[in-house]
């Protein structure tokens, strides 16, 4: 490039001071020219790397957020979980109760059979009666315990 400059200057026409002088002008022009391109090209890259720092918080905010909407939902599985698991246990409580009644019943009708078919002495006959009303309130006490469990059951299913 300076080769050509120096060309087209005549050195013979133009006196030395100024053939310099052209020389410092174009050599400071072309200093400028290249900080210039440095001084963009920085500019650029932090522009860059401010945007990719921008990028990198706001995928950590996403990940965070993300993170708290898994504990969230782990939580209410586990909320859920719980809560069928009551459910089942009241049910079993339920059905467990209900056979002890079928089964107190069942045993009530022996008795009241035994009193009607077999001609029984007065004595026995006052013991299967006495049973018999045992029998009745064992019965009793078995429904009331089925209705406790069936409202419990009714609370859990109601709550949330």
């Amino acid at each position: 490039m300076f080769a050509e400059v120096l060309k087209t200057l005549n050195f013979n026409t133009m006196n030395i001071a100024q053939k310099l002088g052209i020389l410092f002008c174009l050599l400071i022009t072309t200093q400028s020219f290249y900080a210039q391109q440095t001084i963009t090209t920085n500019l650029t890259q932090e522009m860059l790397l401010k945007k990719e720092k921008e990028d990198a918080k706001k995928t950590l905010e996403n990940q965070k957020e993300l993170q708290k909407r898994q504990d969230q939902l782990k939580q209410e599985q586990n909320k859920a979980e719980k809560r069928q698991k009551k459910i089942e246990d009241a049910q079993n409580k339920i059905e467990k109760t209900k056979k002890e009644i079928k089964k107190a019943e069942d045993k009530n009708l022996k008795i009241q059979n035994e009193i009607t078919v077999n001609k029984l002495p007065e004595n026995k006959l006052q013991q299967k009666m006495i049973k018999s009303k045992e029998q009745e309130l064992e019965i009793l006490k078995l429904q009331s315990k089925l209705t406790e469990q069936q409202q419990n059951l009714t609370k859990i299913l109601d709550s949330k």
